[in-house]
């Protein structure tokens, strides 16, 4: 079976089978991590057509990348702040100070692991606090957890060092752990996992 770098040599060279399958695989998670910085949904939607067509058109001048979905993800992360910023509707994505820009994480459903009544007071704690947490802490516990990226990942998708992507994340894991305990953290933790591994996160 291809895997995503054949399919990105081959779309360098023109072939529209392996760019459609490099669409069709990201185009949904990228509008999904759009919709975490805003609900303009034609933006996003535009920011997603006008990044593949920009590829598309400028594919023999691209490079080998070591991650697909990390290329993607910055390419179109840095697209959505320009755009933006014209708009003037929030700071810049890439200001490293920048606490103003929204970031929302879905909280996930229909779970079995443990009794509905307990999922549901876990829930309620963690909306509580991803809530009080700054909304970069948010998008890196979803690009960690959500979208399973590694710290190096992270941090040329968020535009840190990979020291400042570890104390962001401890920091984020902290603000966790202070408002809703270590238990339910590691029960909170245990769920993503259990999504994971019924494909339930990757829709």
């Amino acid at each position: 079976m291809e895997d995503e770098s054949q399919w990105w040599e081959m779309f360098r060279m023109g072939d529209e089978t392996s760019f459609k399958r490099i669409f069709e695989r990201y185009q949904s998670l990228l509008f999904n991590y759009g919709y975490k910085f805003t609900q303009d949904e034609n933006l996003i939607d535009d920011c997603v057509q006008e990044l593949f067509v920009k590829l598309w058109y400028n594919r023999e001048n691209l490079g080998d990348t070591a991650s697909v979905k990390n290329y993607l993800f910055k390419s179109f992360r840095r697209m959505l702040s320009r755009k933006l910023e014209r708009a003037n509707r929030f700071f810049s994505i890439n200001a490293l100070t920048s606490e103003k820009l929204p970031f929302d994480i879905e909280l996930p459903v229909d779970v079995d692991l443990m009794r509905k009544e307990r999922i549901a007071e876990i829930r309620q704690q963690l909306a509580l606090a991803l809530d009080k947490m700054s909304p970069r802490q948010r998008e890196i516990i979803h690009l960690r957890y959500f979208e399973e990226m590694t710290y190096e990942e992270i941090a040329d998708v968020m535009g840190l060092s990979v020291k400042d992507t570890y104390k962001l994340f401890y920091r984020a894991m902290d603000s966790l752990r202070k408002y809703i305990g270590k238990i339910n953290l590691l029960a909170l933790l245990a769920i993503i996992g259990h999504l994971k591994a019924t494909n339930i996160l990757k829709s």
